[in-house]
């Protein structure tokens, strides 16, 4: 993979000390964005799905924003964008991940969210996505992540379907355009799924990789990656407390040469109080994954 630098799309970042939030009336501006890969040249696909600060207007108006932003990765797009050249891409979800979870299969609909509308019918079998649904962490999440209710009055069935198509569908037909394009062009693809976790519990490390134990990628990306961690000098763990999600399980097929793993970013690595941002820290972040996609790409 060449590392040429000449298109880069973001030589000039003008910094803010806060990363706020978006509330867009024209909801086409919410739609994923494929950033970079005109002229693809790279078997890493960057995927962005839960760093999206954007909220259709009218999908708010009877719900707690305040709480919807605690369900953002936040910061975790701005820690990718400086990796985006002309040969490598990124998939980034604009709109926020309490509209719309692209993590979860789009069937993983929460039955609580409008019992009228949906009589309590259940949208999946009784997998391992329902102990999610019932958590409140659908496709459409219920809560946020202090487990407050998101909305005053429920989304109608027609406003559910509508997140579903405008940004769900299209979020991962760009994946898949991308991992296909990829592989093409070489014999193993890597989906690198990037998110942000918060530090819940003193024992969380650094960084979580996760490979859904083994089941969506093989062990000598999984222990590149690692090598790359320790070369850095972070704390990591496998699998524990996050293996992987829908995007993992759903493009991770190592049989195939197609391997998908989860990177969990430890917010209090960059991220203050109130949403502002170390720009330092997340600068040192991004020459990790930046190391961590030219060791991976050496072995495709």
């Amino acid at each position: 993979m060449s590392q040429n630098n000449s298109n880069f799309l973001f030589n000039s970042r003008f910094l803010t000390p806060t990363l706020d939030a978006f509330i867009v009336e024209e909801s086409l501006l919410l739609k994923p964005q494929r950033i970079g890969g005109e002229n693809l040249n790279s078997p890493i696909i960057l995927s962005v799905p839960h760093g999206g600060r954007f909220y259709p207007a009218e999908m708010i108006e009877n719900a707690d924003l305040q709480e919807m932003r605690t369900l953002e990765d936040v910061g975790s797009d701005v820690i990718v964008m400086p990796l985006i050249n002309s040969e490598q891409c990124a998939i980034i979800a604009n709109c926020s991940r309490a509209i719309i979870d692209v993590n979860r299969p789009e069937t993983a609909i929460d039955p609580k969210l409008n019992p009228t509308a949906y009589n309590g019918k259940e949208f999946i079998p009784k997998d391992r996505w329902q102990r999610y649904i019932n958590s409140g962490y659908g496709v459409i999440p219920r809560l946020s992540s202090k487990r407050h209710p998101l909305y005053k009055k429920a989304p109608t069935a027609s406003l559910i379907e509508k997140r579903i198509t405008n940004w769900h569908r299209s979020y991962h037909n760009l994946i898949s355009e991308a991992v296909n394009q990829s592989t093409k062009l070489f014999k193993k693809t890597v989906l690198l799924d990037i998110h942000s976790m918060p530090q819940s519990s003193p024992n969380l490390p650094d960084i979580v990789v996760g490979n859904l134990n083994g089941l969506s990628a093989s062990k000598e990306f999984s222990n590149t990656i690692v090598s790359v961690l320790n070369q850095f000098g972070f704390t990591y763990s496998m699998n524990t407390p996050y293996a992987g999600g829908f995007i993992t399980e759903h493009y991770g097929n190592p049989c195939k040469n197609q391997h998908a793993v989860q990177l969990e970013i430890n917010r209090n690595l960059y991220l203050l109080e109130n949403y502002k941002f170390s720009s330092k820290a997340a600068n040192e972040l991004t020459r990790v994954l930046k190391e961590i996609i030219k060791s991976v790409s050496s072995f495709c």
